[in-house]
């Protein structure tokens, strides 16, 4: 995945302008930006065409990817049957990002319990003989653009101060006060601090079966 703070992002954080160090902090950028999806469990970073696996258990909504809210080339399916946006199901705006869904509902929700009706061929399917406490394993499948159309500031800003903190460990061991290229003093235990307060931010559960 391309990482979310660029080699010149990060060397202008840094104040680094020579190139003898830019190996390191480019792997640092990439280390930071898997681990900040990995904590938290998000896709931050845009690939198209990706699919997914989900088991819907038979609920009316539930937990995926990170997804743009809009995306033309998405198509999901749920039990084979291709369903139509805003009328077989929808993309629930992120609290923390409304340009991206991390909730997909494919039904309306009720106290019925008749999950399988939300399938228009759900008599031909037989689906009313399932267990009426869930659904088929991996039932909804949805393709397309997965990650944000752009990444929020402050998930850039953390991933920035989390590689910055790779970098001057791998450098020099550091755990403590560092100084900048300019001097200014760095406490990495705070940018540490910080990082973690982004990850308890953004966390999620996706509860993905298989990809």
């Amino acid at each position: 995945m391309p990482p979310l703070v660029s080699l010149d992002e990060l060397k202008t954080y840094l104040k680094i302008t020579g190139t003898s160090d830019d190996a390191l902090l480019a792997s640092c950028a990439s280390n930071a930006s898997i681990q900040a999806e990995r904590d938290t469990s998000r896709v931050f970073a845009v690939t198209s065409n990706v699919t997914h696996y989900y088991s819907t258990d038979g609920a009316a909504s539930v937990t995926i990817h990170d997804r743009p809210f809009s995306d033309a080339t998405r198509v999901v399916t749920w039990n084979g049957v291709a369903l139509v946006e805003n009328t077989g199901y929808w993309m629930l705006q992120d609290r923390r990002n409304p340009e991206v869904s991390t909730t997909i509902q494919i039904r309306q929700y009720d106290r019925t319990g008749a999950w399988y009706k939300a399938d228009p061929q759900w008599w031909d399917k037989n689906l009313d003989m399932l267990d009426r406490r869930g659904g088929m394993p991996n039932d909804l499948q949805i393709s397309g653009t997965v990650g944000h159309p752009a990444t929020p500031l402050d998930v850039k800003q953390a991933v920035t101060e989390l590689a910055a903190a790779m970098f001057w460990k791998a450098k020099s061991g550091a755990s403590g006060v560092v100084s900048t290229a300019n001097g200014s003093p760095v406490d990495i235990a705070e940018l540490e601090d910080r990082y973690q307060r982004f990850v308890n931010n953004w966390r999620i559960r996706t509860a993905v079966t298989a990809v």
